[in-house]
C-alpha cells in the first residue's frame, strides 16, 4: 500500500497567483467573523461552525479544519508555490512512517526506543501517528536550517 495518495501541480502563473491573493485577502482569517448574508434552505442543515464554499457554481458546506486547508492551499498558491497535496491514514507503519519522514525503518525504531518519537502499539505492532511524524519531520527540517553552513576548501 502507498503511503501517500499524492496530486502535485506547479506553481500557477503569476496573474492567476495575484487573483488569488487578492480574493484571500476580502476572506475573513479563522477567529474573524464572516460577513452576514441571508440564509439559502441548504445553508440551514450546516452546522453553525460550518464554511461555505463554492466550486465550479456547486455549494458545499465543509468543516472548518477542511476551509483552513483550502486557504492554506491557496495562499501557496498565491506566494507563487508549487503544491503537493497528499492523504494517508492517522495511524502509519513502521516503513510508511520512516518514508514519510525520509529515514531507514531502523533509524525510526531507535527514534522510538529512544523516545525521540511517540510510538503506539498495536498488539505487537508499532503504530506511529501522522501527527508524530509529521512534527518530527518538521523539527528536524528546522534543525537543519538552522545549523551553520561551512564553505568547502
Amino acid at each position: 500500500m502507498p503511503l501517500l495518495r499524492e496530486r502535485a501541480t506547479e506553481a500557477v502563473e503569476p496573474a492567476a497567483a495575484k487573483r488569488i491573493g487578492a480574493a484571500l485577502s476580502s476572506i475573513p482569517s479563522p477567529g474573524e467573523s464572516a460577513p452576514k448574508s441571508s440564509a439559502s434552505p441548504s445553508s440551514r442543515s450546516r452546522t453553525a461552525r460550518d464554511a461555505s464554499m463554492s466550486i465550479d457554481g456547486v455549494e458545499l458546506s465543509v468543516p472548518p479544519a477542511v476551509r483552513d486547508a483550502v486557504r492554506d492551499l491557496l495562499q501557496r498558491f498565491a506566494e507563487g508555490q508549487s503544491v503537493v497535496v497528499g492523504s494517508t491514514d492517522a495511524l502509519l507503519t513502521t516503513s510508511q512512517a520512516a518514508e514519510l519522514i525520509g529515514i531507514s525503518a531502523t533509524y525510526l525504531l531507535r527514534l522510538a526506543n529512544e523516545g525521540t518519537i511517540p510510538v503506539e502499539y498495536r498488539g505487537t505492532h508499532r503504530r506511529f501517528r501522522l501527527a508524530d511524524a509529521m512534527e518530527y519531520l518538521e523539527a528536524s527540517r528546522a534543525a537543519t536550517a538552522a545549523r551553520p553552513t561551512t564553505p568547502s576548501p
